[in-house]
């Protein structure tokens, strides 16, 4: 596998060369690069707004918008094989929005997957498209069950239209899980409850404006915010680590 970009969210326009600059550098292939972007919408959606917004972040990381393929999928189109060949593909970057939703799009059918695999293509992922990467994908939800009855852990509005904490394969391109916008959303503790509960066994929750980038089975944190690595500890106690967006490699 290739490299894979997992932005937490956010907009600010300095962070773009920092997050989406190494995922560029890692889709320039035999001379070219065509990144195919992955936005779910369904009819009467404002596709070109959020064409143009990523269109500007991939600018600001030093990409002409001629290099970028926007794809759209839906719960009747999803993301084919076929696709990204025809478009020849050199990089698949999945957007944000509702994760339920790209999940239903990329997730059930994921022969697309075999282009990345064979080619070793570049995947990114922002937001929805970061948390659907991992091997067990957290879906979102913003109560977990505990002896029986639902908890809150995050604020409702954070539940993806979700209540309970809700968990299932992913594309499985990183052998953690994923959950974003971890600072502002308070999402940590969500990844903290799905670790504490088994339903995931580790994993990162990221913040607005900052990448995981993970190559070779090590990880780096770029950007202007933060990391939290969660896993289990010694006694049932979770081991939560905080990483400053740095150049340096995490083991």
């Amino acid at each position: 596998m290739s490299t894979v970009c997992l932005i937490g969210g956010g907009w600010t326009p300095a962070a773009w060369p920092l997050t989406l600059g190494p995922f560029v550098m890692a889709a320039h292939r035999a001379g070219a690069t065509r990144i195919a972007v992955v936005l779910h919408g369904e009819p009467g959606d404002p596709r070109g707004e959020m064409e143009v917004r990523f269109a500007h972040a991939f600018e600001a990381a030093g990409l002409a918008a001629s290099q970028l393929r926007f794809v759209w999928v839906g719960d009747k189109t999803p993301l084919t094989f076929e696709i990204l060949e025809e478009i020849k593909a050199t990089a698949v970057f999945v957007g944000g929005g509702l994760t339920p939703a790209y999940h239903a799009a990329l997730c059930q059918d994921m022969g697309w997957l075999d282009e990345i695999r064979q080619l070793g293509l570049a995947y990114g992922g922002f937001s929805a498209g970061a948390a659907i990467a991992a091997n067990h994908a957290i879906l979102g939800g913003w109560q977990v069950l505990r002896h029986g009855k639902p908890v809150p852990m995050v604020h409702p509005d954070m539940g993806e239209d979700l209540d309970l904490l809700t968990v299932l394969p992913g594309l499985g391109l990183v052998p953690f899980a994923v959950d974003v916008h971890a600072g502002q959303w308070g999402t940590v503790s969500r990844l903290m409850q799905a670790v504490d509960t088994g339903a995931v066994g580790e994993g990162w929750a990221i913040d607005e404006d900052t990448a995981l980038i993970v190559e070779q089975g090590h990880v780096r944190v770029v950007g202007l915010g933060h990391a939290y690595h969660v896993a289990a500890g010694s006694g049932g106690a979770l081991k939560v680590t905080l990483h400053p967006a740095v150049q340096g490699v995490l083991h």
